[in-house]
């Protein structure tokens, strides 16, 4: 696997962060994103980590919240104006339908603007994706909406990309030799309770998942501001260390054996 370049790390109420989304070169130039962070924000990611907006040519959805979703209408009215640019956006049925009635109320006619350029694949849990080659093989996991995980395959290397969820037996099952896991840790041990109560996992969670499937780097992500949850503890209760707190914006090379520099602010 080339890079993995973290635009996102925040949870829905972070402003210290952008929230939610990853991206993932293609050998032939293309870039994937998983998420799309949560509005124009992401055009600025995009723009800190030196991808042009037409090379984003696969979104991978995990779910319809708007931390995950809600940069889609901005990539897609910038795209619009880029004769070059073209998306095709992956997602379960039921998100591909929440994302395209949204689009519709609040762009009218942004579908139209792009016409065969703009593309909607339903996903189906356990069936890959094969780009190039990558391959994507979304897998359920347990939100408070419907929600994928992604096992990511290129060149021998794996990641895995948890999502949002409680722990689930899914995530624990599609991480077994992964060489990356992109872990969520919403909240540390003492507020467990709550974070599985709201669809979510805790940084020890996070943790019991990369111990029982012997990942080669676990890495936090989804982090709350750090009023409410400071990172280092996150990362001591997760049995990480502090370098793999993925503070916003990174970039990881699975070949390396060092956490890369960071790019941006």
């Amino acid at each position: 696997m080339g890079r993995v370049i973290f635009l996102g790390t925040g949870d829905p109420l972070n402003a210290e962060r952008a929230q939610s989304s990853l991206a993932v070169r293609l050998s032939g130039g293309e870039t994937i994103l998983f998420d799309a962070s949560s509005g124009t924000i992401l055009l600025g990611r995009l723009r800190d980590a030196d991808i042009p907006i037409e090379e984003v040519r696969h979104l991978f959805v995990t779910h319809r919240h708007f931390d995950h979703a809600g940069g889609l209408a901005p990539l897609l009215i910038s795209m619009a104006t880029l004769p070059a640019a073209s998306l095709t956006i992956y997602a379960l049925p039921g998100t591909l339908k929440a994302l395209r009635e949204l689009l519709a109320l609040t762009i009218p006619g942004v579908e139209d603007w792009l016409g065969d350029r703009l593309n909607w694949r339903e996903l189906a849990p356990g069936k890959p994706i094969l780009l190039e080659n990558t391959e994507m093989t979304p897998f359920l996991v347990d939100h408070s909406v419907e929600c994928v995980g992604y096992r990511v395959a290129q060149n021998g290397s794996v990641l895995v990309f948890s999502a949002d969820t409680r722990p689930c037996r899914a995530v624990v099952e599609h991480s077994r030799g992964a060489d990356l896991l992109i872990h969520e840790a919403y909240g540390t041990k003492d507020e467990s309770e709550w974070a599985h109560a709201v669809g979510h996992s805790s940084a020890p969670d996070a943790g019991e998942v990369a111990r029982a499937t012997g990942v080669d780097r676990l890495v936090l992500t989804h982090f709350r501001e750090s009023r409410f949850a400071d990172p280092g503890e996150l990362a001591a209760e997760a049995g990480a260390p502090s370098e793999n707190l993925c503070l916003q914006p990174v970039i990881w090379t699975p070949s390396s054996s060092e956490w890369p520099g960071r790019f941006g602010k």
